[in-house]
């Protein structure tokens, strides 16, 4: 778990031995934020509404298309998580294992995804994706989705840890939930000794629902410090 008051440059506060992994599906955030920071939000519309609310690979391949593929996209990605404050992550361009996509076997720690997801409220592209990502499929709202509180939320799942390797189910969520009307940006992964992935995602609905009902929120603000 990692947690941050929203803005750029705030704390992050970390628990749990988990700290870093592939980004499977997470990482179509940023891919989105530099589709619309492109001005091609109008006429990706579509594939920017089902890549973040049903976490289709094929659209979100199509948004990574249209920023160029390859390095060129890598670097349109990497431009939106410096831009929401997350200095050291860096958006695989390669496809290191088929049937895969290029960014999802980026590898993400969990502290820097939730400063960037804490900085998300900070650029006209995150705010965009974020309105988005409250409006997440029924399917896919466990954990973060699932702990009674207002979320807005992106999940990514898939099978191993390490950029091109295959193993175990590792489920991972970012997103900003709303406690006691505070809002708080979060991490969490999950790696089930199972290595499933219905277990990952239980497992997060666990760590989402303690979360809330643990979490002093009463020093946040109620607005992204930018």
């Amino acid at each position: 778990v990692a947690v941050s008051p929203l803005g750029r440059g705030q704390r992050v506060e970390t628990l749990g031995s988990l700290r870093s992994a592939v980004a499977w599906s997470t990482s179509k955030v940023p891919v989105a934020m530099a589709v619309i920071a492109a001005g091609k939000g109008g006429a990706q519309r579509q594939n920017l509404v089902q890549a973040i609310t049903a976490s289709d690979n094929a659209a979100a391949e199509r948004l990574w298309g249209s920023l160029g593929g390859g390095r060129a996209a890598a670097r349109a990605a990497d431009a939106q998580l410096r831009a929401a404050g997350d200095r050291r992550t860096r958006m695989e361009s390669r496809r290191l294992r088929a049937g895969f996509t290029p960014f999802g076997q980026t590898t993400w720690a969990l502290a820097d995804q939730a400063r960037f997801a804490a900085g998300m409220r900070c650029t006209a592209a995150g705010r965009q994706v974020l309105d988005l990502m409250g409006r997440v499929v029924a399917g896919q709202r466990w954990g973060l989705g699932a702990a009674g509180v207002p979320a807005q939320l992106k999940g990514g799942w898939g099978p191993g840890t390490t950029p091109g390797v295959n193993g175990g189910y590792i489920d991972r969520q970012m997103g900003v939930i709303t406690v006691r009307g505070r809002p708080l940006a979060v991490t969490l992964a999950s790696l089930p000794g199972s290595g499933s992935h219905d277990a990952g995602a239980r497992n997060l609905t666990t760590l989402a629902r303690w979360l809330v009902s643990h979490v002093d929120v009463r020093r946040l603000s109620t607005r992204a410090r930018c």
